[in-house]
């Protein structure tokens, strides 16, 4: 399905990397200070699941109990808190949605709720979660209420992962991660976003240690330079595959992984972290909107830094769960 929304960034916002860098570093301190009120009525709470403790930040409509959930999950190292998760998700809410922001296992400050390490393998937990989530919306009286779900980059690989095994949940991934081999050498390909990765990974290394210490010594992670690296050494020290592309396997979504997975992706053909050629061998019932521009999740259309990309969701999901 293609949404007719036109996206034409001004001049001085088309160039990918631009888009990129302004939507993760400029809109840090601009969306929460816009959408105050928004996070001043958010509810946080630990759900135990799957043998695990996640953070959920929930927005539900006061007077409307029977409004579709959209759930929303983050990229890799980003939080419920990120700008683009806090932007798409206040939107959404205005339209009327009720919306759950979801933190992965150590995202979002939550490195001390539990003592085994995030790894983007680890879909089962994710699963139980938005099991349990969409759960607790439906009313007793049996009537359904719809349940959506965006995931951004390697949230997005989520999001997929999770189309694949509960099948009534409408599902759109922005900019996904689809060959994480790849899509680790392309970061690597970059001085700015490998360092961006490698600052952020050693700094949940040093508060998973902080947390503790009689578990973890990640010293020799914090020598390391690039994302390459610090994967082989993760890999090799802390988890239960044999290297880091068996690893990178286990979430593989390309080929015919998804066949039969009814999910929409948007994402941008200027890209500099997934290039747009991931998404050409996709089954047919992975739908997919290529738009010319937008960088790295970021579509940004305007000077005040408004992501189209929130118009878009919105779009997708009024069509999809209100039809």
């Amino acid at each position: 399905m293609n949404i007719d929304l036109p996206f034409a960034p001004p001049p001085g916002l088309t160039n990918p990397h631009v888009q990129t860098i302004l939507s993760s570093v400029a809109r840090k301190a601009l969306v929460p200070q816009r959408i105050s009120d928004f996070i001043a009525g958010t509810i946080e709470e630990i759900i135990d699941v799957a043998d695990v403790r996640l953070v959920v930040h929930k927005n539900a409509q006061p007077h409307d109990p029977q409004a579709p959930l959209i759930m929303i999950i983050p990229g890799w190292l980003g939080s419920a808190q990120s700008s683009y998760v806090l932007s798409a998700a206040q939107y959404l809410w205005q339209q009327g949605f009720s919306v759950v922001r979801v933190n992965l296992r150590d995202h979002g400050n939550t490195a001390h709720l539990n003592s085994g390490l995030f790894h983007s393998a680890l879909s089962h937990e994710v699963i139980e979660l938005a099991k349990h989530l969409m759960a607790a919306v439906q009313p007793a009286d049996g009537t359904k209420i719809p349940c959506g779900l965006i995931g951004y980059s390697l949230g997005g690989n989520f999001a997929l992962r999770l189309a694949r095994a509960i099948p009534d949940l409408t599902t759109l991934a922005i900019c996904p991660a689809i060959d994480p081999y790849a899509t680790m050498r392309q970061i690597e390909s970059s001085f700015i976003y490998r360092n961006y990765f490698v600052t952020k990974w050693r700094k949940l290394f040093r508060e998973k240690q902080r947390h503790f210490p009689t578990l973890y010594d990640f010293g020799p992670a914090m020598q390391l330079s690039s994302v390459a690296s610090l994967t082989d050494y993760f890999i090799k020290y802390h988890s239960e595959f044999d290297d880091t592309e068996t690893y990178c396997a286990a979430y593989d979504l390309s080929g015919q992984a998804l066949t039969g997975v009814k999910a929409h992706i948007v994402a941008a053909a200027d890209d500099p972290i997934i290039p747009a050629h991931f998404y050409q061998q996709l089954p047919d019932s992975v739908t997919v909107d290529l738009i010319d521009r937008g960088g790295h999740g970021a579509f940004l259309e305007n000077w005040q830094l408004d992501s189209w990309v929130d118009r878009y969701c919105g779009h997708f999901f009024d069509e999809q769960l209100r039809r």
